[in-house]
């Protein structure tokens, strides 16, 4: 799937640059999927249709206070992306710690200090004295990795390897998810709905923790994605590029 995938992003590149009510759909795409993902992976129960118009700045009574919250603060993490990739700035460490500063609204936000037991996961992570070793090796691993005729395959693996290390408290699947998105923004790619539910989001996580299998969570994101880019060639199709 994944040379359709790129059979499909090198058809994108040629239709670009899109018109630019094309362009400012496409964006509020990327992120009505960045947000409903990441609540539906936190075991939200809102529907699209709510959390679509909660992102509008409407109040939904249903709603409970926190997801509007939740909601403000994905889409700030949203708009910093989209920056921070205007700046042409490639994954790196530091942005782990930018993510984790928005979602927890903490600027001063440091590696977890606690030793917990990630019940859903059926894991016990690293001590947090080995944290920053394990996230240096992490750097490294990205940096000298060689996937990069997959960069599919590549996000998801980080992916992984974030939760594997389990950085920070509560947030770390969040800055995970959001490590794994920018990566494929920076490759060209777009956000995604994850097809999958909190349960199966948690086993495919397992499946990584205990026997290094990268396979449920891959196809996922795989299929995910493909489904993205077929929406957006044909959105694009016999539309006519907007030039400045």
């Amino acid at each position: 799937m994944f040379r359709e995938i790129k059979k499909r992003q090198i058809i994108l590149e040629n239709r670009k640059p899109y018109n630019k009510q094309i362009s400012d759909y496409i964006t509020e795409l990327d992120k009505s999927d960045w947000i409903c993902s990441s609540l539906r992976m936190n075991g939200s129960a809102l529907t699209k249709t709510q959390i679509e118009k909660m992102m509008k700045g409407e109040f939904i009574e249903d709603a409970p206070l926190s997801a509007h919250a939740l909601i403000e603060k994905y889409s700030r993490l949203f708009k910093t992306a989209r920056d921070m990739l205007q700046m042409s700035s490639s994954f790196n460490k530091d942005m782990l710690f930018t993510f984790a500063k928005i979602l927890s609204e903490d600027d001063n936000i440091s590696y977890r200090r606690t030793n917990p037991v990630l019940v859903s996961l059926n894991y016990n992570p690293p001590h947090p004295s080995e944290i920053a070793e394990q996230v240096d090796l992490l750097m490294t691993w990205f940096y000298s990795d060689d996937m990069s005729t997959n960069p599919v395959r590549k996000a998801a693996c980080l992916h992984h390897r974030i939760i594997e290390i389990y950085p920070f408290e509560s947030i770390t699947e969040d800055v995970a998810r959001s490590a794994m998105y920018y990566f494929l923004m920076e490759q060209g790619f777009h956000p995604f709905e994850l097809n999958l539910g909190e349960r199966e989001y948690n086993i495919s996580i397992t499946e990584y923790l205990k026997k290094e299998n990268l396979e449920p969570f891959y196809n996922a994101v795989e299929s995910s994605l493909f489904t993205k880019m077929e929406i957006i060639v044909q959105l694009t199709k016999d539309k006519t590029p907007y030039h400045s």
